[in-house]
């Protein structure tokens, strides 16, 4: 009788899951960050305008639990688990200030951006895909 009852209950632990606040996911009995998955530094290529070229992006955390920084100065905005959304925002670098605006998603060690750039009024459609 005793063993039973250890056995059913063994049984249903097995399939808890722990109850997450927003931006928050599960890992067995404890909550983790949703956004950790998304730290790191990605390599790869991006395309806009025909042209390809090696770029690398840098994730990570940002000080609001649903916001990611990217390349230290930017950041992605969380709109679910694996997917984001590139608020529009300036950047700037030794050429002048751009826009860029746009969304993204990770899916295990990849990360892909989708992004336009707007540069004294001229508009490039950027797509980036890199590795962790």
């Amino acid at each position: 009788m005793i063993l039973g009852f250890i056995a059913s209950a063994l049984t249903a632990l097995n399939g808890c899951q722990a109850n997450c606040d927003e931006w928050y996911e599960a890992d067995g009995l404890k909550c983790i960050e949703m956004r950790e998955k998304f730290y790191g530094t990605y390599v790869g290529t991006a395309t806009t305008d025909g042209q390809t070229q090696n770029w690398s992006a840098q994730l990570s955390a940002h000080n609001e639990i649903d916001k990611v920084v990217l390349n230290g100065t930017n950041y992605i905005q969380l709109t679910g688990s694996t997917s984001f959304s590139i608020p529009l925002q300036n950047v700037y670098d030794q050429n002048g200030t751009y826009q860029i605006e746009g969304s993204g998603s990770v899916n295990g060690n990849q990360l892909i951006l989708n992004y336009v750039a707007t540069f004294q009024g001229s508009t490039s459609v950027i797509n980036f895909t890199g590795t962790k």
